[in-house]
């Protein structure tokens, strides 16, 4: 298959057609992916039934780490609707107050004084005697950053949810995932972000973040790469702005690894109820 040829399937919901290339793709949904990755992308959309222009499945790339796939926030929901044997499904969270027993609760409600723990979700299917049961932790998949801090509730509730989905409908769900699962941020419509990682790190004693940048007056021809920017010197393009934070990003040099990135500092709040110091970082 060339890089131009079309591929062409239904949306397993809609019945829509969808045409696909891995150049369309390269154009379109993830400029930075290599060719086999554009490909295992359209090939697993094909196979699924996933149509990424209504926003079924997203292909994620951050700098020069490998694409992720991820499935966006109604796939999951709208193919178990659809689904024969799917008899309904019960989710919400774990919440704790102080040293008592963690209690699930249905929805997303948690009052003060409780500690999210973790999300539930129970799955019926009609063919089945017993219904698939799932838990998870608020600590193994919360990364205190994006919507994670704004609805953590919200958040520990989907990946329930998808990982009962998964389980229950292993034909229909398999090799699938949410994009919280994956660690990837979501923006207010709990879409994935696609260029701008909040990168949060441990705080020194001091309180300032570990591996400071500090402001580099002229990289020269050496500049690191910024967003679609090549290698250009930073003081020759406007500062890209956060709309995460609502701030801008600053030019910034490691002493260390002398690795230029526009970053800015944020304060957020841990898992554990902490608060922390971290970068949020453009990737080049």
């Amino acid at each position: 298959m060339t890089t131009t040829s079309v591929v062409k399937y239904h949306d397993s919901i809609s019945g829509a057609e969808v045409e696909l290339s891995i150049a369309e793709i390269k154009r379109t949904i993830c400029p930075k992916a290599t060719d086999k990755e554009a490909a295992s992308f359209l090939q697993l959309c094909r196979y699924m039934g996933l149509n990424p222009f209504v926003n079924d499945a997203y292909l994620i790339k951050y700098g020069d780490s490998a694409a992720t796939m991820v499935v966006g926030k109604d796939a999951f929901t709208k193919r178990a609707d659809a689904h024969p044997q799917f008899a309904g499904i019960e989710s919400g969270v774990i919440i704790q107050i102080g040293d008592k027993e963690p209690i699930n609760r249905k929805g997303t409600l948690v009052l003060d004084g409780e500690a999210i723990v973790g999300g539930w979700a129970r799955v019926a299917r009609t063919d089945r005697k017993l219904d698939v049961d799932t838990t998870v932790s608020f600590k193994e998949y919360s990364t205190g950053r994006a919507m994670w801090a704004k609805m953590p509730s919200t958040m520990i509730e989907k990946v329930a949810i998808v990982k009962a989905l998964r389980t229950a409908f292993p034909a229909t769900f398999a090799g699938l995932y949410d994009q919280a699962e994956m660690g990837i941020d979501l923006d207010d419509s709990l879409e994935p972000i696609n260029g701008q990682v909040a990168a949060p790190v441990e705080p020194t004693s001091d309180g300032e973040p570990k591996g400071l940048m500090e402001p580099e007056a002229d990289m020269g021809d050496d500049a690191a790469p910024v967003p679609n920017q090549s290698t250009r010197n930073p003081e020759e393009v406007e500062a890209p702005f956060c709309g995460e934070h609502d701030t801008g990003f600053e030019w910034r040099v490691n002493p260390d690894t002398q690795e230029g990135k526009y970053v800015h500092q944020y304060t957020y709040e841990a898992a554990d109820g902490s608060t922390r110091k971290g970068w949020c970082v453009v990737q080049a």
